[in-house]
């Protein structure tokens, strides 16, 4: 499965856009040439699982993007149309889900795998910022110790449209920034970044600095409160996760896709 690249951009801060997104994509997997005859808001919750109420919103969501289509006699067929682009490279693949067996599938189980489409692409955009940072570390390292005068002014060039500095410091990301990012609450960034990791998407790093005895820091950290807690005697401050996508997974392959137009 693929999506176009604008729409994965257009998801951040938007999860009303991720479960019409989410939506559309199960629909495409349930239903023939992603076309529904003879619709109705009962017909599309029969065969999603998802609430009516919420089925009237995704379905006004995709309208407004000009996403899906009503056709034939009294515009009784509705087509969800395609969210990737011929050109191949202003795509990005969608990670592989696995739905649920139909024979054994009741509705609730469909809106759960609905649900877990959506929680994909939250995890999509999770490796998107991922992403940038990598992408910024290694156009900063280019600009630093370039294998010619090429790649130096192509390094330079991206550099200073982007606004990287002449150092590149990994911070981590931070729960509360994928939240911001995402439009979601912190315990919800966290869920996500735990789905991530569960479903082989991501790999994740703790930062854990520590003080000992011995540290010529320790007594001024201890006076500062410069600290997140101490165990046995050593000052642990812990920083903000790093992540890396999973080697040999489908995220791999939308991780090495970075297009930045």
């Amino acid at each position: 499965m693929e999506i176009r690249r604008k729409i994965l951009n257009d998801m951040y801060c938007n999860p009303e856009l991720r479960k019409a997104i989410a939506f559309s994509l199960f629909i495409k997997t349930r239903v023939k040439s992603s076309a529904v005859q003879r619709w109705s808001i009962n017909k599309l919750h029969e065969i999603t699982g998802v609430s009516a109420c919420a089925v009237r919103k995704r379905i006004d969501t995709l309208k407004a993007l000009g996403l899906v289509e009503f056709t034939g006699k009294n515009n009784r067929c509705l087509v969800f149309k395609s969210l990737k682009s011929h050109t191949s490279h202003r795509n990005v693949l969608v990670p592989n889900i696995e739905f649920i067996s139909r024979n054994d599938s009741k509705k609730n189980a469909y809106a759960q795998n609905v649900k877990f489409i959506e929680d994909t692409l939250s995890a999509m955009l999770i490796i998107d910022v991922q992403n940038r940072k990598n992408y910024a570390k290694q156009m900063i390292q280019q600009s630093q110790h370039p294998k010619g005068l090429k790649e130096l002014k192509a390094a330079k060039k991206v550099c200073n449209r982007f606004g990287y500095s002449d150092k590149f410091r990994e911070n981590g990301i931070l729960y509360k920034y994928i939240a911001k990012k995402l439009s979601v609450s912190v315990q919800k960034a966290f869920d996500l970044v735990k789905f991530a990791v569960k479903n082989e998407i991501l790999c994740k790093y703790r930062n854990i600095e520590k003080r000992f005895l011995s540290s010529i820091d320790y007594v001024k950290d201890m006076i500062l409160n410069n600290y997140t807690y101490i165990k046995g005697g050593v000052i642990c401050r812990v920083y903000a996760n790093t992540y890396e996508v999973m080697e040999g997974s489908p995220s791999a392959r939308f991780a090495s896709i970075v297009v930045y137009n």
